[in-house]
């Protein structure tokens, strides 16, 4: 992808809320030609190296082809949906995702009962981004329908600022995603693969965590990158809801990860301490991914770069040293050691940006749920309705001390797509008039 479904959002925030659609129309032909050449330059090189590739694992020719179509469509629909989020119009995208499932699942259980084999199940793998990538395409056509005047922006021009943008997170990118899978790589070499899937298994659970914690970054990226005013105070109010979402239930997982590692299998429990150690990543991955979108929100690429660098290079360079030693373990301590180091470089950004940390919030969401999870497993209280105490009180006494504010809330909403931040705004409203009447 050459990084350019995240590289084209800043422009394509500031075109759509500028309403300058000529502009964004610009950016959008010159980020699918820059991807269609990373897709051709990848194509070619497996096709190249087809002969090793099939020597080393054993993957014909057919299974390569569809591979190629499915490396393709799915650049094609990252790239696509990045277009749709800029336009925080995404009312469409939930259709378009559960129609391209419904059709993967259809023809994926068509195609067991056939025994097409692995060529078969590749073929269902590439369908959905295939069907997703031709219906975003016309959701992309029709924003651009009422687009008639001709744009002073040029091709070569917009081609050359949106790849100098995704350089900056390419690179980290390219080293983060070596780093992540030579974890478990690395771990099945050393250690076998008993203790490389109990490692797959921990880093799943924070994965999910992180998905749901740093979507609020996503979205708020091309809106970021379109204002004017407010950009820190906003970036600041995200970060601190995106911690607010990401400590509460790593704090609960990380004093009963025996308990949540038990849930897949008695041979799990091992994984506790691992589970444990990748959690400890998810305070410092929240900071500085919010300081991180800030600053690529000014254009600040070399600030991008150096965060990135600082958190995936060490990282990537421990899982050498300390899996042999540890094992699962030391790919956690890995992981986390990363984003520790991502946090401190991103903070000697933040003096030159400007942007300003209320530690004392900060330090408050880090320590209240952990105070309650501490307590709740001290007690060895189940750990199912541990977890409802714990977010219930970790929430009402962020409300209590002001942690989480009304303008807190209203912000990060504001970002969302209209069908959703809305709705979502005239709920807290709803709640807010109703608790007033109360007192």
């Amino acid at each position: 992808m050459i990084g350019i479904p995240t590289g084209v959002q800043r422009f394509l925030g500031k075109s759509f809320s500028e309403g300058k659609l000529e502009d964004a129309k610009v950016y959008v032909k010159s980020s699918l030609f820059l991807t269609t050449v990373g897709i051709v330059a990848s194509s070619i090189l497996i096709l190249v190296i087809r002969n090793w590739i099939y020597d080393t694992f054993k993957i014909d020719s057919n299974l390569l082809i569809v591979s190629i179509l499915l490396i393709g469509s799915s650049v094609i629909t990252t790239l696509l949906r990045s277009v749709v989020f800029s336009t925080l119009n995404t009312k469409t995208l939930p259709l378009i995702m559960t129609s391209s499932a419904s059709s993967k699942v259809i023809l994926a259980i068509i195609l067991v009962m056939i025994g097409s084999g692995a060529l078969g199940i590749t073929i269902n793998i590439a369908l959905f981004p295939i069907l997703t990538s031709i219906l975003l395409s016309i959701v992309v056509l029709t924003y651009f329908k009422s687009s008639t005047s001709r744009s002073d922006l040029r091709f070569i021009e917009s081609s050359k600022k949106i790849l100098i943008a995704s350089m900056a997170t390419w690179i980290p990118a390219i080293i983060y995603t070596a780093g992540v899978n030579l974890g478990p790589i690395v771990v099945l070499g050393s250690h076998g693969a008993s203790q490389a899937g109990v490692y797959f298994i921990a880093y799943s659970i924070v994965a999910a965590i992180t998905a749901i914690m740093t979507v609020l970054s996503s979205i708020a990226y091309p809106a970021l990158s379109g204002m004017t005013d407010g950009r820190k105070r906003l970036a600041w109010r995200l970060t601190k809801i995106s911690m607010i979402i990401a400590v509460p239930f790593s704090s609960i997982i990380i004093f009963y990860s025996k308990e949540f590692m038990g849930a897949f299998g008695h041979s799990y429990v091992d994984g506790s301490s691992t589970l444990g150690v990748l959690l400890l990543s998810m305070f410092p991955t929240a900071v500085f991914t919010g300081i991180s979108t800030l600053a690529y929100s000014y254009g600040n690429y070399r600030q991008v770069l150096a965060i990135g660098l600082a958190s995936s290079v060490p990282r990537t360079i421990l899982y050498f040293i300390l899996v042999t030693l540890y094992g699962g373990l030391g790919a956690a301590i890995s992981y986390t050691v990363g984003s520790i180091l991502g946090l401190i470089m991103s903070l000697v950004m933040t003096r030159r940006i400007g942007m300003k940390i209320i530690w004392k919030d900060a330090l408050l969401i880090l320590f209240i749920p952990t105070g309650f999870a501490f307590t709740l497993s001290y007690f060895e209280i189940n750990y199912l309705i541990s977890i409802i105490v714990e977010l219930i009180a970790s929430y009402v006494l962020f409300l209590k001390l002001g942690v989480i504010t009304r303008f807190d809330l209203q912000d990060s909403l504001g970002i969302l797509p209209n069908n959703i931040g809305n709705r979502a705004l005239n709920l807290l409203n709803m709640i807010g008039k109703k608790l007033n009447k109360s007192y």
